[in-house]
C-alpha cells in the first residue's frame, strides 16, 4: 500500500494519515483483530516524523479504531465490538435506499421508523439516486459513524464488494427487497414469485393467451423472480414463452414511452400486458393512450406494487399488493436481531403478497368477478 499526502493542506498531517488508516480498516485491508504496521513502517510509506505517526494512532485510538499495547504493537479493534453481540453498540441505525419517487419506498420508510421507535433507535437515511457507486460512497460514510447496523434496499442484484468488506468487519447488514447473491447476508423480501405467477395466471383465467412481459433494463434478483413467475404460469397453461411478447424499458429517471410504442404497435397480437411495477404499468398507460389503444377493452393490464396513484387513475389499476410497511418493521427487527445474534444462521424471511383486482384487467367484462372501484 502507498498513499499520497497532501502536504500543502491546511489539514494536518497527522489527521490525513489517521482518515487513510481508517478507510484500511474499514475496507478489511486491516480485518478486526489484525496489526497495524509497526511505526517505522509507517514513517517509511508516508514519508512522515514518528511524532505525527503516533498522533494518528491515537486519534485512531480515541475513536475506538485501534487498540495500542507497549512493546506489541498497534491492533485494530473495529469490528471486534460488533462481532461480540448481545448488545446494540449505537442507538442509530442506517437505512439506505436507492431512491425515494413512489409511495412502496415511502411506505416502508415508515415501517422502518416504527420498528426502530420500539426500540428506541433513530434512523440514518441515505439515498442512492439509483447509481451503484453512490450507494458504496453512502455505505463507507455511515460505516465510518459506526452505526449499531445499516439495512440496504441495494441499487441492483450485482456482487457489491462493499457490502462483502461491511460483513466481513463483523457490521451488522440487511437487504430488503432483493438480495445480493454471494454475500450471505440477511436479507427481507416479497414472495415475487408467487405475485407474478398469480398475475399472470389471472389474465389466462380470463381468457388471454397472448400476454406480454414489460420490465426494466435492471439486474434485480426481485425482477427476475417475477419474470420466472411469468414464464411459470405460462408453462403451467401450456403456453408457449415468445420473446416477441417481452419489452425491456430504461426505469430511471423516467421511462422512455418511444421502445413501449413500438412494442404496442407491432402486430403481435399481445391482448394482455403483466408489467413488473406499476411505474412502468403507468407509462403503458401512456403508450395506449397515444396509439388510441383502450384498456381494457382492447388491451388488459395488471401491475406489481400497489402504488398509492394506481386506485386513482381513470381505469384503476388491477396490480399486486407488496406488504411495502411490513417489509420496513420486519427488516429493522431483523437487523436487531444480527446485532444481538451475531453468530446466528443467516435469516430469509419472505413476505405473502396479494392480487388486487380492478378495472384494468377487464375482469369484470369478461364475467362476473367483481372489479375494485
Amino acid at each position: 500500500m502507498c498513499a499520497m499526502l497532501e502536504r500543502d493542506s491546511s489539514i494536518p498531517l497527522y489527521m490525513q494519515v489517521a482518515e487513510i488508516l481508517t478507510r484500511r480498516i474499514l475496507n478489511g485491508d486491516y480485518p478486526p483483530g489484525s496489526s497495524l504496521p509497526a511505526e517505522a513502517e509507517l514513517c517509511a510509506e508516508f514519508n512522515i516524523a514518528r511524532g505525527t505517526v503516533r498522533q494518528a494512532l491515537g486519534k485512531l485510538e480515541d475513536e475506538g479504531f485501534v487498540r495500542r499495547e507497549q512493546g506489541r504493537g498497534t491492533f485494530v479493534t473495529w469490528g471486534e465490538g460488533h462481532a461480540g453481540g448481545n448488545r446494540l453498540t449505537s442507538n442509530q441505525i442506517g437505512f439506505v435506499v436507492p431512491y425515494v419517487r413512489d409511495s412502496f419506498v415511502s411506505t416502508i420508510l415508515l415501517g422502518a421508523e416504527r420498528a426502530a421507535s420500539e426500540h428506541d433507535l433513530s434512523i440514518t437515511f441515505k439515498h442512492a439516486a439509483n447509481d451503484p457507486q453512490r450507494q458504496d460512497e453512502v455505505l463507507q460514510e455511515l460505516a465510518e459513524q459506526r452505526l449499531a447496523g445499516i439495512v440496504l434496499y441495494p441499487v441492483n442484484s450485482m456482487h457489491s464488494e462493499r457490502v462483502r468488506q461491511l460483513l466481513g468487519m463483523g457490521l451488522a447488514v440487511v437487504l430488503i427487497d432483493r438480495y445480493l447473491p454471494g454475500t450471505g447476508a440477511d436479507y427481507v423480501m416479497s414472495d415475487h414469485f408467487y405475485g407474478a405467477l398469480r398475475a399472470t395466471q389471472h389474465l389466462i383465467e380470463l381468457g388471454h393467451r397472448r400476454i406480454g412481459l414489460v420490465s426494466w433494463r435492471d439486474p434485480a434478483i426481485s425482477l427476475e423472480h417475477r419474470a420466472a413467475g411469468y414464464r411459470q404460469a405460462l408453462i403451467e397453461a401450456g403456453l408457449p414463452f415468445d420473446p416477441n411478447l417481452v419489452c425491456e424499458v430504461e426505469g430511471y429517471p423516467s421511462i422512455d414511452l418511444g421502445p413501449l410504442c413500438n412494442f404496442l404497435d407491432r402486430s403481435t397480437g399481445v391482448t394482455a400486458i403483466f408489467a413488473v411495477n406499476d411505474q412502468i404499468a403507468l407509462a403503458v398507460y401512456k403508450a395506449a393512450r397515444q396509439l388510441g389503444i383502450r384498456i381494457p377493452e382492447d388491451l388488459a393490464l395488471v401491475g406489481f406494487d400497489n402504488l398509492d396513484f394506481t386506485m386513482h387513475l381513470d381505469v384503476p389499476l388491477t396490480t399486486v399488493e407488496q406488504p411495502a410497511f411490513e417489509l420496513g418493521q420486519q427488516a429493522v427487527r431483523t437487523l436487531i436481531q444480527r446485532i444481538e445474534h451475531p453468530t446466528a444462521e443467516p435469516q430469509r424471511i419472505v413476505l405473502s403478497t396479494r392480487l388486487i383486482v380492478r378495472r384494468s384487467c377487464g375482469a369484470y367484462l369478461k364475467r362476473a368477478i367483481p372489479a375494485i372501484p
